[in-house]
């Protein structure tokens, strides 16, 4: 369990750094012409550590329920996985992909600033990406109610 705590705190503690624009800034500074491959390294590096987490989730995973879960809760957590996906697919829909995972800057070679998305569900959440997570992993818990899935969503949560 502390690993997992260790884990996602490490991740979201260097998810936040490498995405703060001063971070960005001196990179940028730093590699010139080279931080066209920035956005794709940060990615890379965001799947492989989410990976690990996965990975210790699943396999390192114990059946200590918080709660017995009945058909009723199942049902609810199976509905708010769906509603969670919902809203990530919704929030995708906003961005360009190949600029979001980082390609059309290699292919294009030039970095674009990021603009503030103010439109079709972003106008209603500063962040859907991060909202659908949160709404996918408690579905999730509401599924398999374990210390360590309660531990998660709490850490994602915060």
């Amino acid at each position: 369990m502390l690993l997992l705590i260790i884990l996602w705190l490490l991740f979201f503690v260097s998810h936040s750094f490498l995405a703060a624009n001063k971070v960005k800034a001196a990179v940028e500074k730093f590699l010139g012409s080279k931080f066209i491959f920035y956005r794709i390294a940060y990615n890379i590096f965001s799947l492989i550590f989410l990976a690990l987490i996965l990975f210790v989730l699943f396999f390192r995973y114990e059946l200590n329920f918080v709660f017995q879960p009945n058909g009723f809760i199942s049902f609810f957590g199976i509905l708010l996985m769906v509603m969670g996906v919902v809203i990530m697919i919704l929030a995708f829909r906003n961005y360009d992909l190949g600029e979001f995972t980082g390609i059309k800057q290699l292919a294009q070679k030039i970095h674009h600033p990021e603009k503030l998305m103010v439109r079709g569900i972003n106008k209603y959440v500063r962040n859907p990406l991060y909202t659908g997570i949160i709404v996918l992993v408690l579905g999730y818990f509401l599924q398999q109610p374990t210390w360590m899935n309660l531990v998660s969503l709490l850490i994602i949560y915060i």
